[in-house]
């Protein structure tokens, strides 16, 4: 849902309402050929002027996000076909990493944290810290991962800013640890069902591959349970 704008950032409040559309667009409260909420009520929505609103939406429209139709109302477009040529040579590598080898700029949209149990399968018992995010290459959403860390070691997940960053990176900065993988890792197809889809911006059914691994840390410690769904069409593993 729409965020609360912060008058005080370096980010002008245009730019503000743009980052939060974008948001809204990847987490799919906004869906491709779908209406956005008129200026009118997009003002009322982030308490700004039609003017600032305006300024967002025309440059929305300028980036393709967004098409205006007149006297229909402004629509979110449907995903540019991207080429299948997006490569990832290791499964365990960092999608920031991946996306700037790839040229393209990564970007991530929190959509759940909290402590939960464990998926069926994972290598010690009790709660996690879960982390899911929908990560997008040059704004296109491209992966939803689904990521489950010790909640002693990494209590920190659940307070850190989570938006359009590397956990990998974060992690290194906080503990000294890097992810390795293990030979538990699993590369499968699937369908996506209704809440992927969504995330996604595919249709429902759209092929996906599946990643599920448990990776260890450099010193080969338990470091997470990952799951991940990635846009088939978009996407290449080279293993």
């Amino acid at each position: 849902m729409p965020s609360e704008l912060n008058p005080r950032s370096s980010s002008p409040l245009y730019q503000q309402v743009m980052d939060d559309i974008v948001h809204d667009i990847a987490s799919g409260l906004y869906r491709p050929g779908e209406k956005i909420p008129s200026e009118a009520d997009l003002g009322d929505i982030y308490d700004v002027s039609r003017i600032t609103v305006r300024r967002a939406v025309e440059e929305l429209v300028k980036q393709g996000k967004l098409t205006k139709r007149q006297g229909k109302g402004t629509f979110v477009n449907e995903a540019e076909e991207g080429p299948s040529s997006f490569q990832n040579d290791d499964i365990v590598q960092s999608f920031s990493v991946t996306c700037e080898a790839n040229g393209v700029v990564p970007g991530a949209v929190l959509v759940t944290r909290e402590l939960a149990p464990l998926p069926d399968g994972g290598a010690c018992d009790g709660r996690a810290v879960r982390v899911k995010r929908v990560r997008t290459a040059d704004g296109r959403p491209l992966m939803v991962e689904d990521n489950f860390f010790d909640p002693e070691r990494y209590q920190f997940l659940l307070e850190s800013d989570l938006d359009g960053c590397s956990i990998f990176r974060l992690i290194e900065e906080r503990c000294g640890l890097v992810p390795r993988n293990s030979d538990s890792c699993v590369l499968s197809m699937e369908r996506a069902d209704i809440e992927l889809a969504g995330l996604l911006q595919v249709p429902e059914n759209e092929p996906l591959f599946s990643v599920r691994g448990e990776y260890l840390d450099q010193y080969g410690n338990p470091m997470f349970l990952g799951i991940q769904h990635v846009v088939g069409k978009h996407y290449s593993f080279r293993l």
